[in-house]
């Protein structure tokens, strides 16, 4: 009887250390302020979940030359670009989704926690990616240099559809219905056997993947001329593990691709209109490369246009700089409610 009464006892004090130990966890987990799983960072290596949707916007950010300072020499173009994105679709009424479709963004190693966290609390869910490497592939330009990392978007696999847009694009209209577009309609895999190449891995039976080409030169006329060369800066895809592996399969190849412009010329050697899988030509008034004012007036959505140095078309810069003047003043007075 007593050496049960001895256990019982000891057992109870090992479950009063455990519950104090437990409590002095909870104690320091709340002095340093972690959140709660759904409000954190996520990264592919960890079990967090994105928000449940059909489809999601999705921007990708890598390092940049600028110091993000305060003049137009320093400021970090894209870090503001990206922002002013999640402005236009999250927060502005003449833009935002009116779906709920979420915004992510993908960042680099390299980005910085405080960015990261003014990212969070502008709206957008963080996702931080790992490095995609291919020596033989030399970019064209030391700001692509990270691009391919670009391909993580393909493990989004919980989104029927992602718009991937890069950061220098401007959006003055609602983008929701792009998801509707009939080039983003999932498309079968042509199955030829004279396109498939042992070498190049699996090719999924089926694939989303429309975009926009030209034009190359502004002003133009509109409809503005299309070209035959996907422009990597705004797709709508389909998220896909055998898509993601097929791209690496193809990018470890040296030389399968000319690799100047890496995610763009990947892109157009798999989806080219030679191939199984070509890619799709959206509606040209959801976007426009090299745009002018007259875009602007034809009543396109958004704009592939670097705001900073769009010195050419000043009507079209003061539609550019509007976009990033609205984004500033909502987040300031945003900040200081909060």
């Amino acid at each position: 009887m007593t050496s049960s009464r001895a256990m019982a006892s000891s057992i109870w004090q090992m479950l009063r250390t455990a519950a104090a130990v437990a409590t002095l966890l909870l104690m320091v987990c709340s002095l340093r302020g972690l959140k709660s799983p759904s409000s954190r960072l996520v990264s592919f290596a960890t079990t967090l979940p994105l928000p449940i949707h059909k489809y999601a916007y999705c921007v990708f950010l890598a390092p940049s030359n600028q110091t993000n300072g305060n003049t137009i020499e320093t400021e970090d173009h894209y870090f503001i670009g990206t922002r002013m994105l999640i402005h236009s679709l999250l927060h502005d009424a003449t833009t935002k989704t009116t779906s709920n479709i979420p915004f992510i963004v993908l960042v680099t190693p390299e980005i910085t926690q405080e960015a990261r966290r003014r990212l969070t609390k502008d709206g957008a869910h963080v996702v931080e990616v790992s490095p995609l490497k291919f020596d033989w592939i030399k970019p064209g330009n030391k700001r692509w240099e990270h691009v391919m990392d670009k391909l993580h978007v393909f493990e989004l696999i919980q989104y029927e559809k992602v718009l991937l847009l890069d950061s220098d694009h401007v959006v003055v209209k609602p983008l929701d219905g792009i998801f509707q577009d009939p080039a983003t309609d999932d498309t079968s895999n042509l199955g030829k056997v004279e396109n498939i190449r042992d070498d190049e891995g699996v090719q999924p039976s089926t694939y989303v993947m429309a975009g926009n080409s030209g034009p190359r030169e502004a002003p133009h006329p509109y409809p503005s001329e299309r070209g035959r060369r996907l422009n990597a800066g705004f797709v709508v895809l389909k998220p896909s593990i055998k898509m993601y592996k097929h791209y690496l399969a193809v990018s470890s190849i040296e030389g399968r691709f000319p690799g100047t412009s890496p995610e763009q010329d990947l892109w157009n050697y798999v989806h080219s209109d030679k191939g199984n899988m070509p890619w799709k030509q959206i509606n040209p008034d959801w976007t426009v490369n090299t745009p002018c004012y007259s875009d602007y007036e034809h009543g396109i959505a958004s704009f592939h246009e670097k705001y900073w140095k769009c010195g050419r078309d000043l009507p079209l810069r003061d539609v550019l700089l509007r976009s990033r003047y609205k984004m500033e003043a909502f987040f300031q007075a945003h900040d200081q409610k909060s």
